[in-house]
């Protein structure tokens, strides 16, 4: 099989995943693709790699790729363009999809959807002007409470409002900076809670998150974990959560109360490899082995040549590899100036709202 890779930063564990199982893959940072559609009613919509290096772009036949993989960071909201492209007009099977990816980067959103599939979420309330502080506390069951931007990861813009007036002023500053909140019930859950990636119908790999300096469990906030075998109504729980947003791979956040009960909290659609490090266990070749069995194709079956491939040593198969990845992470490097970009607007934001910044701890 040939897989077609969107990512937005290296992907060793995804493609080494791909290799192992005998595939073959191409990476493209979804930022410098551009895509086309067209007036014909047979449906000749296409995808253009417009690498700068490029002298004119470069069209990516569709009918090479077996599947799509988003791994997709910055720039999400185009690269679910391009996620929804390659799916619907262009008949590739993609393991996200783009609405789906777009939901889940959407922390309200994401509660709304769990909650119309009938899935247990915390109490919550969202604002755009905040203005009635005793009204949204009490909505969601008094203080503590938690108040989060609707996007963010790595509990990034995540507050825990303890008093009134800690309350009053971190609402104030939502308001006066324009910023949408999610406000939403606390769960005493003692520091900790659960990252689950899911497969298909499967949780492949879960651990347990232990926050370090606060209630945040987060690993990138200096939190700690360890690998965990979840219930099956947990696994269940897990399960439907991915699949109500769309993502036949997700990385899903519970909790647990004091009382044993379970709490979806967030869908991860570009979930981080920490797990991998904890649990000793590469999701991605659960990913890959999925893809073989819904397209109903043996790890053998590959559209590049793969009796050619057979003949050449290991080594210069290695070397091969190599080069390859040299070569895509040279092409994501290329596509920094977007980000760049956005870098010196977010910096601009800061110098107008410091205070709200220094409060998300952002």
């Amino acid at each position: 099989m040939h897989f077609l890779v969107l990512a937005t930063g290296p992907q060793r564990d995804l493609t080494k995943a791909i290799q192992d199982a005998g595939h073959t893959y191409d990476l493209h940072d979804p930022r410098i693709l551009y895509l086309y559609v067209s007036e014909s009613e047979n449906g000749y919509d296409a995808l253009f790699n417009g690498l700068a290096s490029l002298e004119t772009p470069v069209r990516l036949k569709g009918k090479l790729y077996d599947a799509v993989i988003p791994r997709i960071g910055a720039g999400l909201e185009y690269g679910a363009n391009i996620v929804t492209h390659l799916n619907e007009n262009m008949s590739i099977f993609t393991t996200q999809t783009g609405a789906g990816l777009l939901t889940a980067s959407n922390k309200l959103r994401t509660t709304m959807k769990l909650s119309s599939h009938g899935i247990r979420v915390p109490r919550t309330i969202g604002a755009y002007s905040p203005l009635h502080p005793d009204f949204l506390v009490k909505k969601v069951g008094g203080l503590p409470a938690v108040a989060k931007t609707l996007t963010g990861s790595q509990g990034r813009g995540v507050i825990i409002l303890k008093d009134e007036e800690q309350t009053n002023t971190t609402l104030e500053a939502f308001w006066r900076a324009e910023t949408p909140l999610k406000l939403q019930q606390y769960i005493e859950g003692g520091k900790r809670d659960i990252r689950a990636i899911v497969v298909g119908n499967e949780v492949v790999s879960a651990m347990e998150r232990t926050g370090a300096k606060d209630f945040r469990a987060n690993l990138s906030q200096g939190g700690s974990g360890r690998k965990i075998e979840l219930t099956s109504d947990q696994k269940e729980l897990c399960v439907r959560a991915s699949q109500a947003l769309g993502l036949d791979f997700s990385g899903v956040d519970i909790m647990i109360d004091e009382q044993g009960k379970a709490y979806a909290i967030e869908c991860n659609g570009n979930a981080g490899t920490g797990i991998i490090k904890i649990t000793g266990h590469n999701h991605f070749t659960d990913l890959v082995k999925f893809i073989e069995k819904k397209l109903g194709k043996e790890s053998k079956d590959t559209k590049v040549e793969s009796t050619e491939k057979a003949q050449i040593p290991l080594t210069a198969l290695e070397e091969q590899a190599l080069k390859k990845q040299l070569r895509d992470e040279k092409e994501m490097l290329l596509a920094e100036n977007d980000y760049l970009r956005k870098q010196a607007e977010d910096q601009e934001r800061r110098k107008k709202f410091p205070g709200l910044y220094k409060m998300l701890g952002m």
